[in-house]
């Protein structure tokens, strides 16, 4: 009898930590379904998680995502991930949907895209969406090592993709931030965008759920580097403050 209580007692060590670890595992956020939706997808997609990238596209639907915003948050990764990446997911995001018709569910299309308005300037209307987002003056064509970078943020980055409409700068940057952290890293181009996104109205709380859903999605390592870079980012403002 006391050898059996003391087998008991040694598998209550090994479950126990277990057990608690695997609940420590998924955190709690304290985004909207919607937001944590496009957070899981924009995070999946960038590293390329294809499996477990279907069941977050079906959660966002399920969620009340319209397939354009998921379009939009698909297309815009193009840009910080690589055409590689946003076309598998786009590929991903095409067969749920068929795959919901077929089931007979109705996902909304949602809002189409907008067009730039007729006779835009690209580049300047890029600078002044960045300037939203960066909550500062910029110059015009700045020099830089290779000029073509900062052409092509500005016209097509910031114009032709932030310009589409669908999509709120809030939740695009929060896209942004959830596929740039999944990275792990590329820590200067995360706490740009993070400092972009609170500018746009991502609250501290938000930018701790994307880091939940980091956790959640992608483990611990990538939640950890992404928690030290806001950490860096909220010190940083205190400072401007």
């Amino acid at each position: 009898m006391k050898a059996v209580k003391i087998l008991w007692i040694l598998a209550c060590a090994v479950w126990l930590p277990a057990a608690v670890s695997a609940k420590e595992e998924h955190m709690t956020t304290s985004l909207t379904q919607k937001q944590e939706a496009v957070s899981a997808v924009a995070a999946l997609a960038a590293v390329g998680d294809l499996e477990k990238l279907s069941a977050a596209y079906n959660e966002a639907l399920n969620a009340k995502l319209s397939i354009n915003e998921l379009k939009e948050v698909t297309l815009q990764l193009y840009a910080y991930t690589g055409f590689p990446r946003c076309l598998n997911a786009a590929g991903v995001l095409e067969s749920v949907v068929k795959a919901r018709a077929e089931k007979g569910l109705k996902d909304e299309n949602g809002p189409a895209p907008q067009a730039l308005p007729e006779g835009a300037d690209k580049y300047e209307l890029g600078k002044k969406n960045l300037e939203v987002l960066t909550a500062s003056s910029l110059p015009s064509r700045p020099p830089v090592f290779i000029q073509g970078t900062d052409t092509f943020l500005k016209e097509h980055l910031f114009a032709d993709i932030f310009a589409r409409g669908v999509l709120s700068f809030k939740d695009r940057e929060i896209a942004t931030v959830s596929a740039v952290g999944a990275l792990g890293n590329v820590n200067p181009q995360l706490q740009a965008h993070m400092g972009m996104a609170m500018n746009v109205g991502v609250t501290e709380p938000e930018m701790r759920g994307i880091i939940a859903v980091l956790q959640n999605q992608l483990g611990r390592q990538i939640a950890a580097n992404a928690q030290k870079v806001f950490e860096q980012v909220l010190a940083s403002r205190k400072e401007a403050d």
